[in-house]
């Protein structure tokens, strides 16, 4: 995180895009993805394992075996794997290859799972950018999240008009150091925050009366509280 912050300070950064895809585990297809592990994989073998793995049956409460035709395996331990794979070839190739040099400023991806965002200097690059992206997903199965998928202005020479944006669970904007120079300023995000209090108050409630175990645990509640007061 701290890397995402010295890149957009040092860059020549004016405008963020902030992009969420819908349902990104749920949505992966198939066949695409064994495209995708064929460019390097050539053990047939072990591109039928994948296949069948990604084709394993999800067991639903009412006992009904459900077989996707779509996504990742829940809770699988390569679905993550396979996820950033998908994405690599869908997304981070053609940004570097198609997208990048296209752009007549600087730009930049950066990108975690299914969460990214990136970063432009000129306002018509990012519009270029933002006015295909959904194009781009769709040719993957993807789909863009229109509701959570923002253009914002972020730039140091007017802080005052630049907005705020969210990722990994914190929250970057610009703001000023105590010399008064600009500076790209991250804190807990509002949501996290939220959840961690939450979090802290259904601990509080569930050992009441149980003096032991608070004694036992306050250690750890106070060192969350302060690690959230100094972000």
């Amino acid at each position: 995180m701290s890397l995402l912050s010295k890149r957009l300070q040092r860059g020549r950064f004016g405008w963020i895009v902030d992009a969420d895809i819908k349902g990104f585990f749920d949505r992966i297809d198939h066949d695409w993805m064994m495209k995708m592990l064929e460019q390097r994989i050539n053990d047939r073998r072990f591109l039928g394992l994948i296949r069948k793995w990604l084709k394993v049956g999800i067991l639903e409460e009412d006992g009904r075996v459900i077989h996707p035709l779509t996504g990742t395996p829940q809770g699988g331990i390569v679905s993550a794997v396979l996820a950033n794979i998908y994405l690599h070839y869908a997304l981070d190739l053609w940004f570097v290859k198609v997208v990048k040099p296209r752009c007549r400023g600087e730009v930049r991806i950066m990108r975690y799972a299914d969460d990214f965002i990136c970063s432009f200097q000129f306002q018509s690059d990012t519009q270029r950018f933002y006015d295909v992206l959904s194009n781009r997903l769709e040719k993957f199965k993807l789909e863009l999240s229109l509701e959570k998928t923002q253009v914002i202005k972020f730039t140091r020479f007017e802080t005052e008009n630049s907005k705020g944006f969210n990722f990994l669970g914190f929250e970057y904007r610009w703001g000023k150091s105590r010399r008064g120079n600009s500076l790209v300023k991250m804190r807990t995000s509002k949501k996290k925050f939220r959840g961690a209090i939450a979090a802290i108050l259904g601990w509080i409630k569930g050992t009441r009366g149980d003096t032991h175990q608070a004694t036992t645990e306050v250690t750890g509640t106070l060192e969350l509280l302060r690690s959230l007061r100094q972000l």
